[in-house]
């Protein structure tokens, strides 16, 4: 990851915010979530999978756009899971 995003404050407080949507997830793919993530907050909203990777995802990752594509196709990241997280959240 740049150097920018590792120190930043803003970055490091969404990465403790988004902390339990990486739990029981392995590194690497909770690194390449984060990076989704924080490309849609960015870029605020998706257009596509490659205009993210495009104009931002592609600035602070070595990964290349095919490994996002099989990040959200192989199901790593339950959809039902994700919504019970942000309703938990969202009630604390």
């Amino acid at each position: 990851m740049n150097q920018l995003y590792q120190k930043g404050m803003t970055i490091k407080s969404l990465r403790v915010y988004f902390e339990p949507y990486f739990a029981g997830m392995p590194r690497p793919t909770a690194n390449k979530t984060f990076f989704f993530l924080l490309a849609i907050l960015s870029m605020q909203g998706i257009q596509s999978v490659r205009f993210l990777y495009t104009w931002f995802l592609k600035r602070i990752d070595t990964s290349g756009l095919n490994s996002y594509y099989y990040l959200l196709s192989q199901g790593k990241i339950s959809r039902s899971l994700l919504n019970q997280i942000t309703v938990r959240i969202a009630l604390s």
